[in-house]
């Protein structure tokens, strides 16, 4: 059969097809790379001569020692290293935008932390340092002095990891999450007031040696599985967004001046608490509540101090048997008129209830709620289930939908 003349051979597809990559304006390759790791970045020269020197000028480094496979840790370590102080050594930029390290070999936290040294002084935006470290940790005092950093994100494995530095001065700071990391009255001074335009604060399996929070710019706070040493007050006038879990059943926490929190997700395992957590949720639109019978009849001590909750728009509770004690979430469908969804999550009856004939639920309802658009409720057995949504119709008027799980 004759060769058509129209047709190129494989090999001018080819080059067409590297054209086409090669051509592509700059922003369009720098939007490519943010995607890619620095060692998926780097493999990218090979695409053509004008790819060959690309990531060298792209303003982002994330390193990860768990990209590099070997059986022999030491040997997956000594290449990690040798890669990242390549990588240094090769940049054709002192413009740094965003870092990112995830790595492990506490024998060797001092690449690590000089990498982060280097890093803070070409005052990045964006810090993530991920490592497996020892208890104490000296970091570079240019990591708390970065004019134009915003988002740091310090995150270790060693319980009660200590960083002291002399001094915070981070005036651009929005966002920090520090994990298990030992924050005292010292640090957490330090930080509120180096940290002027700090909106959110992520604290994970932190030792919480610190007697309060004190922010008038703070709009986010997580506390997730922290250990609290000591009473701790908690005051954010302009908070939109609060989740509370800590690890110790002793933990005594009090909210004040809570006018602009919208979002509340709480657990209340502990048995001692400053009763300002009803009221401090006058506000929220949602609110999320879980603990056993005796930190729920603990808060309904506030219920006579409450507020009517005229923005709740979802409420969420458990995990207790609320078949035998219904006090609480009466006091919300009483006091919550424009209430839409409904979720409540039922305990295992017996691990939670106190010692004799548990209180059953007031017979004698005053007023009813309007209408609920969805009840959903998990957790239970039927009977229980079906026991919940009688004592509900009670103290609704009309229910739109009910799940039972």
């Amino acid at each position: 059969m004759a060769k058509d003349e129209g047709t190129k051979p494989c090999n001018d597809l080819t080059t067409i097809g590297i054209n086409r990559i090669s051509s592509l304006p700059d922003d369009i390759k720098a939007h490519i790379l943010s995607f890619l790791s620095t060692k998926k970045a780097v493999q990218t020269c090979i695409l053509s001569k004008k790819w060959h020197d690309a990531w060298a000028y792209f303003p982002v480094l994330k390193v990860s020692q768990y990209e590099f496979r070997d059986k022999d840790q030491t040997q997956c370590l000594d290449k990690f290293i040798r890669f990242v102080n390549g990588v240094w050594k090769n940049r054709k930029t002192s413009r740094l935008d965003i870092f990112e390290c995830y790595c492990s070999g506490a024998d060797r936290i001092g690449h690590f932390v000089e990498w982060l040294g280097h890093v803070a002084a070409l005052m990045p935006r964006v810090i993530v340092f991920d490592v497996n470290i020892t208890k104490h940790l000296d970091l570079s005092q240019s990591v708390f002095s970065s004019a134009y950093l915003e988002n740091l994100k310090l995150r270790f494995n060693a319980l009660g990891t200590i960083i002291k530095p002399e001094s915070i001065n981070l005036p651009s700071l929005k966002v920090l999450e520090l994990v298990y990391v030992d924050l005292n009255d010292d640090l957490a001074q330090k930080l509120f007031w180096g940290c002027p335009a700090l909106e959110s604060l992520v604290l994970r399996w932190c030792d919480l040696g610190m007697s309060g929070i004190t922010s008038d710019v703070l709009k986010t706070l997580n506390i997730d599985h922290c250990w609290l040493t000591r009473k701790m007050h908690i005051s954010c006038p302009r908070l939109v967004s609060l989740f509370i879990r800590t690890v110790d059943i002793n933990t005594d926490i009090s909210l004040k001046n809570m006018t602009s929190l919208a979002n509340a997700d709480i657990m209340l395992h502990n048995y001692y608490y400053d009763r300002s957590i009803l009221r401090s949720l006058s506000n929220a639109t949602s609110v999320k509540l879980r603990g056993c019978h005796h930190s729920m009849k603990q808060l309904e001590k506030d219920i006579p101090n409450c507020r009517t909750f005229n923005n709740l728009k979802v409420l969420e509770i458990g995990k207790w048997d609320m078949t035998c004690n219904f006090d609480l979430i009466a006091c919300f469908l009483k006091n919550s008129p424009y209430l839409q969804n409904l979720y409540l999550q039922l305990g295992i009856r017996g691990d939670d209830q106190d010692q004799g004939q548990p209180r059953q639920e007031a017979k004698r309802v005053l007023s009813k709620l309007e209408y609920v658009e969805l009840v959903k409720i998990s957790g239970g057995n039927k009977v229980n289930s079906n026991k919940l949504v009688k004592i509900l119709r009670r103290h609704i008027k009309n229910i739109g939908h009910i799940l039972i799980l």
